[in-house]
């Protein structure tokens, strides 16, 4: 009689539902020894799903090597972002780079919080989580993914599964802020040799390519990021506002790339606040990983405790910008960092190694103020033929709104003339000086040419995309190797794409 109601109540104990605090990841179950798995995180994630109504995985698309990327979606709504009108939606995505793992580690502990003791966070807000985004590079411990690319320099032209996975599922829901949550090495050489290392455990980032609304560049750096960084201080955590580069000889300090092949800045560049957090990584995969995945729990729940302070300005300073995009009739093209005589130089948590402290130093070489070098007045339109297939393919990947002529019909168009091309940098990368010259004339365009019209959400990325004197366009990221559009800067040959004066009176059809 004993033994079958200690059988009956081990059934009823098992029949119950397991709450989301229950659960651990196999880091925690390992004394933080030994990473979470792909299949163990998978393992993690599907009965925890299935622990409470407030979270739905879905499957967003497949790496390289066949592993499917889940995206989990917190609301304590019946239907995802149905309250858009009072709730701000936050998209945070994790581990662009494989051997970058406490990111992943953090959001899997943050996704069970959420639905115990932080499940307050999910009354003003809708939250989108991706915690791996690179599963091939995560098991084979390698910053890039199967195809030896790195994700996070693969924005602009698309061309991995895993990359074009975070974009769509951007594009379905067009949060209102994003987050990309990433490790830096703090063990390098020329700090190392300079008796010192880089010693902030979280940097935060936000948006800094000046197309962007300046009211979203303003709140990001003087509202969001200082709130945030004071709750991950509070937690124990030494904060810093995201910086890349030294202070040494042949090199600058300053606030991360104002490029748009991450994934900060290719959220960011359709008027989102967008961000980037760095951890600090101690130069393998393992080494204080404890500390590192609660760093990064604390870096994600502070962001997201700001978030939610602020929610109602969000929305406003993001609606307000995504419907003055259309008014910016300039796109800034090429940008750089400079000095600021009023702040030489950056006083920043440092560790020394010489007697084994925490301290903070000035660097010099600092260069805080992005600037704009060129800018280009946008037009109507841009048009190419539409035997460019390998174009007219990344902008559909972009899901971007294309047109095609139905007839041969005149423009007034303007033409590039490529007459030389030299290499440069801007921000320590690789650039081009183009000499170009730029005719107009009215022009009959073929039957079938494809129309970009330079308008609506995506009308900032456009122009940065297709100008050729763009530091961050299709033909100058170097990350592309192979396929960039490297062929469209042949000397004394007419760029392939036009920009179209008006568009008014064309007969055009959508492309599917």
């Amino acid at each position: 009689m004993f033994k079958q109601s200690g059988v009956l109540v081990i059934s009823l104990l098992l029949s119950l539902p397991v709450q989301a605090a229950q659960f651990k990841t196999q880091l925690e179950l390992s004394g933080f020894r030994e990473l979470t798995s792909y299949q163990q995180m998978m393992d993690y994630l599907g009965p925890l799903a299935d622990s409470s109504p407030k979270l739905k995985m879905e499957t967003i698309g497949t790496s390289v090597e066949g592993r499917s990327i889940p995206a989990l979606f917190f609301s304590i709504d019946e239907e995802f972002a149905s309250q858009r009108e009072t709730k701000p939606v936050v998209l945070i995505f994790c581990q662009h780079h494989g051997d970058e793992p406490s990111g992943k580690e953090a959001a899997l502990i943050v996704a069970r919080r959420l639905l115990s003791e932080d499940s307050a966070l999910l009354e003003n807000l809708d939250l989108i989580l991706v915690p791996q985004i690179n599963p091939d590079g995560s098991e084979s411990g390698q910053r890039r993914n199967a195809n030896d690319m790195d994700l996070n320099r693969n924005h602009v032209i698309l061309t991995e599964p895993e990359a074009i996975a975070v974009h769509q599922l951007f594009l379905d829901w067009m949060p209102e802020v994003s987050l990309d949550v990433h490790e830096y090495n703090a063990v390098t050489d020329n700090w190392i040799k300079a008796g010192y290392l880089k010693d902030a455990e979280e940097m935060l980032g936000g948006v800094t390519n000046l197309n962007i609304d300046p009211a979203i560049i303003d709140f990001t750096r003087n509202t969001l990021i200082p709130e945030t960084g004071a709750g991950i201080e509070a937690d124990g955590f030494r904060f810093h506002r995201y910086i890349v580069g030294s202070p040494f000889k042949g090199d600058v300090v300053r606030f991360s790339t104002t490029a748009i092949n991450d994934g900060r800045q290719s959220t960011g560049i359709y008027n989102t606040l967008s961000f980037i957090f760095e951890g600090k990584r101690y130069g393998n995969l393992t080494g204080e990983i404890e500390k590192r995945t609660h760093g990064q729990v604390s870096a994600i729940l502070n962001f997201l405790q700001t978030t939610d302070r602020h929610a109602g300005t969000i929305l406003e300073t993001v609606r307000q910008a995504r419907r003055n995009i259309d008014k910016q009739e300039l796109s800034f093209i090429q940008m750089d960092y400079f000095a600021d005589e009023n702040r030489p130089v950056l006083n920043f948590p440092v560790f020394e190694l010489a007697n084994w402290t925490h301290t903070r130093k000035d660097l010099v070489n600092f260069k805080p103020v992005v600037k704009v070098k060129k800018s280009v007045r946008k037009p109507a339109a841009y048009s190419f033929d539409a035997g460019q297939t390998k174009l007219l393919e990344l902008l559909q990947r972009h899901r971007l709104p294309l047109f095609r002529l139905v007839s041969g019909q005149q423009a007034e168009a303007e033409t590039y003339h490529i007459k030389h091309v030299t290499d440069a940098m801007d921000e320590q990368k690789h650039t081009y000086i183009i000499d170009l010259e730029k005719t107009s004339a009215m022009e009959t365009l073929q039957a079938g040419t494809i129309i970009v019209p330079v308008k609506g959400p995506a009308s900032n990325l456009i122009p940065l995309l297709l100008e050729p004197e763009s530091t961050w366009g299709i033909v100058s990221t170097r990350a592309a190797g192979k396929d960039r559009f490297a062929d469209f800067l042949t000397e004394g040959r007419p760029y392939p794409v036009k920009r179209l004066v008006s568009i008014e009176q064309l007969d055009t059809e959508p492309l599917e």
